[in-house]
Formats: C-alpha cells, structure tokens, sequence
C-alpha cells in the first residue's frame, strides 16, 4: 500500500498539491476508484472498514482522507490507520490532507517522514510567493510581462488562492496572450486597496463593530499593520483639512478640488469632521504617534497594537 500526507499552515496550497497527486494516478490508471473521507466527521470503524476492505470490481483504489488528525477519537484510530498503511499488502493509494501544520516530533508526522511520505506547505512570504506564482504561470502554460506580477501580487495580496482564481479568470479571456499590466489593472479588482478605504469608511461612520470586523480580515491576510496605519493616518489628515476648509466657507466641490481626492468621498469626510473636534483630532495624532514609536522600537506587538488603536478611533 502507498500513502503520503500533505498538511502545513497553508490549507490552500496542500490541498491543491493532494489533489494533483490525486489527479497525476487518475492520469496514469484510469480504472482507479477514487474514494473521499472526512474523518473529522467519520466513525473510526469505518474508516478502518474501508481502508482493509477491497473492490471485487476494481484492482487498484485511491482512498483520499480528509482530517484525520481532527477526528475526536485520534489517539485511538491514528496508530491503527499508521499500522494498516504500513503492514497491509494491496495496490491502493492512500492520501492524507491535513488542513494544519502537524508537528515535527509527533508520531504521526515521524511516521511519514521516515520515507518521505509527508509534504509540508507554509503560507507563502514575498520572496515565495513570486516563485510560486512563477511556477503556476509555467504550469498554466501563460506568460506575463515582469511588472504585472508585481501589480497581480498586490492585487491579490500575496494570496496564493485568490491569485489562481485571477489567473483562470485572465486565462480565459486573453486567451494565449501575454499579459500586461494594463490586463491587470482592467480586468482585476484590488481587493486591498478597497478593504482598507472599508475600514477607513467604517471609522468615519464611527461603526466600531464594522471596522473591527474589516481590521481583523486585513490581519488575518497579513497586511503590513504600517500600511493600515499610515493610511488611518492621511484619513485623520483629510479630515483635519477638510475641517478647517470648511471652516473658511468652502463647498465641497471645492474642498475635493483643493485636497485633490474624488467627489465621492468628500461627503464622509465632511460629516466625520463636523465630529472630530480639534481636541480629538490631537488625541488620535498623538495616539498614531505613539503606536508607531512602540512598534519601531519594538515595545509593543504590531497586530495588538492597532487593535488596541481601533477600539477608541
């Protein structure tokens, strides 16, 4: 019997890499069954039943199990699945996805790993994330000029997941032409870019439960805190600049004009300002101050910090 494990921190880029292991055997022995376990939500025995039972109708099997390091009875089941991968005699594959990082000095993960039987995949940092993403463009058979990498990067914020959606969605319609960053910029949305001007939108409305919600989506995608805090930052400033437009008798025609931002967005900041007085104002610059002294200094945890920030903004 064959078998491997494929977990890690990134549940997007094991599972896809289980699957084409899945894909590569269907390729290779199309008579192969494939059959799909989650464990997590499976009686042990059953999970026993199928992995020793055999198909009169088919010669070889591919048994894909889903969590089994989640099922409520692991400490039971684990060692009688690791001894029935490794002492029974059959022609079935079995792949095994964890959507976690097991660690190293299990049993479990040593079990694998004795035979290089285990793939682990982190989530992806800058540098990694370009040399996956070269590597799917290679896979996808799709060329892309250097610098609309850079801008899909950003766009898709280093997410491996979101990027190959993108990727399908440009595949299909440019067809086999390279792409280009005006592609890019047409035809996919930045999704940072509009989380933030939502938290920033969130603050202006003083919806705390909404800018909570929004902040904790941009942490959880691993935005850089100094990005988010520099753009509370310009908002605090337009508003004080808009505030003190305002006060000089200026329509908001004028006061769009003047700071150079869209239309569209001066009606926010004219009622935040009317809320913002020169007192709070000073209180928020002071507070922005301090919290980027701290995290430069490393006095205090970035994430925590802007959290602490957000419950008084």
């Amino acid at each position: 019997m064959k078998y491997k494990l494929y977990h890690g921190s990134s549940h997007y880029l094991s599972l896809e890499a289980a699957h084409n292991h899945i894909d590569s055997i269907k390729q290779k022995k199309k008579e192969a069954e494939v059959l799909t376990i989650n464990a997590d939500s499976t009686d042990p025995q059953t999970i026993l039943d199928i992995l020793t039972s055999q198909n009169l109708f088919v010669s070889e099997r591919v048994i894909f199990i889903k969590r089994l390091y989640k099922n409520k009875k692991k400490d039971d089941l684990v060692p009688l699945v690791m001894d029935i991968l490794e002492n029974t005699s059959s022609k079935d594959t079995v792949i095994i996805w964890e959507d976690q990082k097991i660690k190293a000095n299990t049993k479990y993960y040593k079990f694998f790993k004795k035979d290089n039987n285990e793939e682990g995949y982190d989530e992806l940092n800058k540098r990694t994330f370009f040399t996956w993403l070269r590597e799917e463009l290679k896979k996808q058979n799709m060329r892309m000029e250097a610098i609309a990498t850079k801008d899909i990067a950003e766009r898709t914020n280093y997410d491996p997941e979101r990027c190959a959606n993108e990727l399908k969605k440009l595949k299909l319609l440019l067809d086999d032409k390279e792409i280009k960053k005006e592609d890019i910029e047409k035809l996919i949305t930045n999704t940072l870019e509009r989380d933030i001007w939502g938290l920033i939108d969130a603050i202006n409305e003083a919806d705390t439960q909404k800018s909570t919600k929004i902040l904790e989506k941009l942490l959880s995608q691993a935005v850089d805190v100094n990005y988010i805090i520099a753009m509370i930052a310009r908002n605090l400033r337009l508003i004080t600049l808009t505030k003190h437009l305002l006060e000089e008798g200026k329509t908001s025609k004028e006061v769009a004009s003047i700071l150079k931002i869209a239309p569209w967005t001066v009606y926010p900041l004219i009622t935040s300002s009317k809320d913002y007085s020169e007192k709070k104002i000073t209180y928020l610059y002071t507070k922005l101050s301090n919290l980027d002294f701290q995290i430069k200094k490393g006095l205090i945890e970035p994430k925590l910090g802007i959290t602490l920030l957000s419950s008084v903004l």
